[in-house]
């Protein structure tokens, strides 16, 4: 695909502007033109907030013509290769049930969307969807969101979709989407959630957020920790002598404890 054949869009509140960064420059690294849609309001949690993408991606399309929307904390690692063509959206690997088998923080889309974009708007208002409260989930917090209404709309239509993996636990497969900060000959598009550190208290969830987004093999973490001293590694600070860790982004004023127990990554988890 020319790179000049579609237009990087994203969205942010003010709280997430800065993330812009890391995005705007990949964008100018690359040559691909872009904008950044900043809205003026606040949403109650991240699922109302994931709902917002298809109004987005609408405009986008509106304005632009064929885009290539991402969240706004994504990175684009290596070009944009030929076969992403639109409609295309990133599926989760491993797969997934069909409320969460599509991952929207990646969709390409052009004027020929518009009529499964709407309908993936309407579900969303009519289904309340953007209103769901905290509990509302099947098995894992926020797993019911947009990507429902999303599965709805291009099924009810038969739309043909693209696709593209998004791999949330094998390093070693061929997905071009990375969930996290990782990445092999593959990867394309890193959606890292190091983003959440700051605000997350529960130890395990922090863990997770680690394998996530250490760009190493998360089992160094044993090495540097048996160490009995500070050690920085792939922009993360490791303690070994309080046994305590963060990105180094968030250090020290969020240093977590390290837990020994492993942690189950699931790809139905967001």
């Amino acid at each position: 695909m020319n790179k000049n054949a579609f237009t990087v869009i994203a969205w942010c509140t003010s709280e997430y502007k800065k993330l812009a960064e890391g995005l705007t420059s990949d964008c100018e690294k690359w040559g691909y033109p872009y904008h950044i849609y900043e809205l003026d309001k606040e949403f109650p949690n991240l699922a109302a907030a994931w709902c917002n993408h298809p109004k987005i991606i609408r405009q986008g399309v509106e304005d632009f013509g064929t885009v290539l929307f991402v969240d706004i904390e994504c990175r684009i690692v290596q070009p944009i290769p030929d076969h992403w063509q639109a409609p295309l959206v990133s599926v989760r690997e491993p797969e997934q049930d069909f409320w969460i088998k599509y991952n929207t923080g990646t969709v390409m889309a052009d004027v020929s969307c518009i009529g499964w974009l709407e309908t993936w708007i309407h579900l969303i208002d009519n289904w309340g969807m953007n209103a769901l409260k905290n509990d509302a989930y099947i098995y894992w917090p926020n797993d019911i969101g947009d990507e429902l209404p999303f599965n709805a709309a291009v099924t009810a239509l038969d739309i043909k979709l693209n696709t593209v993996k998004l791999s949330y636990i094998d390093r070693e497969c061929d997905a071009e989407i990375a969930r996290g900060l990782w990445q092999n000959a593959h990867t394309i598009i890193q959606h890292p959630t190091i983003h959440h550190w700051p605000k997350e208290q529960d130890l395990v969830e922090c863990k997770k957020l680690f394998v996530q987004n250490f760009p190493g093999d998360p089992n160094e973490a044993i090495f540097y920790f048996n160490q009995n001293k500070q050690i920085e590694a792939h922009n993360w600070i490791f303690d070994g002598n309080n046994g305590c860790y963060a990105p180094k982004e968030f250090w020290p004023q969020h240093k977590r404890q390290w837990i020994e127990q492993s942690v189950e990554l699931t790809a139905a988890q967001r």
